[in-house]
């Protein structure tokens, strides 16, 4: 981390290894953030409050009246499951709207990168794995859905649909066009949470209709998940020009030019971002250890390490322990 200081810092060192500053701007010109905490306001967006607002009404009627009157399950959502459900709903309510989308769309890239690894690396494993499996099951019933969804969500497929959406969006063109138009940059979030619960369904999907991998293939696929994004943030950290002039005339917050945000917006998709696939992982082989551990111990057969519920091959669900 120490190495990438000289990059942050904006210091060109020749034969040294930094990057050699190229197109020399000056950000003199740009005035400080006045007041310094106009980023820190709240403008509510129908589009955020409506879908949030919708994705709560729904689950809460599914878990209870409508579980009930269609008969999907005897027992509710888990603890857990309402848990990392309604912790989704709050990373995108308050990702998408208030101080961090002012910052994302207004001042800061670095404040963008949050956001997005936010919808992306956050959102989707815990909307997942918040929802149980017998909410899932009615939407899969059918055979042509199933098949649809394994082929979507097979891993080469998630992880191609994955890498496109993210290297789509940050070229330049696109990148300055969501700045630009709000309605551009709302199909641009939209379209990163959507493939984003692609690419981590084969990790923690909870139906065998749809299954996940199992866990050494779980644990390759992660590993390969670090890469693009690993990739784009070192080229973006590296860069010795501005690669997205929607920046170029914002004020400046936190005394940070434009150029040093980027270097820091990149760091933080190459680091942080990269770390919490890697958590990922760890989660993936604890648990999968633990339960071979359990079925060693007692001479049974463990239940898939990403689901809460163990399915009986006629459909049936037996409630794990």
């Amino acid at each position: 981390m120490f190495s990438l200081l000289p990059l942050l810092l904006g210091r060109a060192w020749a034969h040294t290894g930094a990057a050699p500053t190229r197109g020399v701007e000056t950000w003199d010109h740009l005035p400080p953030l006045d007041p310094p905490d106009a980023w820190i306001q709240w403008e509510f967006y129908p589009s955020i409050v409506i879908g949030v607002g919708l994705f709560v009404v729904g689950y809460i009627l599914l878990a209870g009246p409508l579980r009930t009157r269609w008969n999907l399950s005897p027992v509710g959502p888990k603890p857990g499951e309402w848990f990392r459900f309604m912790f989704s709903m709050f990373v995108v309510f308050f990702s998408l709207q208030g101080p961090l989308h002012e910052l994302s769309d207004l001042y800061l890239f670095s404040g963008h990168m949050v956001q997005h690894l936010l919808i992306t690396l956050l959102f989707p494993p815990m909307f997942i794995l918040g929802i149980p499996a017998w909410m899932w099951r009615p939407l899969v019933k059918h055979a042509w859905v199933q098949k649809v969804g394994r082929a979507i969500t097979h891993p080469v497929v998630a992880f191609v649909v994955s890498t496109f959406a993210l290297y789509l969006w940050h070229v330049p063109t696109m990148y300055d066009w969501a700045l630009a138009d709000h309605n551009v940059h709302i199909v641009e979030h939209l379209s990163f949470m959507a493939t984003a619960v692609v690419m981590w369904w084969p990790v923690w999907s909870k139906i065998e209709e749809i299954p996940p991998l199992s866990s050494g293939y779980r644990m390759v696929y992660l590993f390969l998940l670090t890469i693009p994004m690993k990739g784009l943030g070192a080229l973006i950290t590296v860069s010795d020009y501005l690669v997205y002039r929607g920046y170029a005339t914002a004020p400046r917050v936190f005394g940070l030019d434009p150029l040093v945000d980027q270097r820091f917006g990149g760091v933080i998709m190459w680091m942080p971002g990269g770390l919490a696939i890697w958590f990922a992982m760890g989660v993936v082989f604890f648990t999968s250890f633990y339960a071979d551990m359990v079925a060693g111990r007692s001479g049974t057969k463990p239940a898939p390490a990403a689901t809460d519920e163990a399915v009986e091959p006629s459909g049936g669900v037996l409630e794990g322990a």
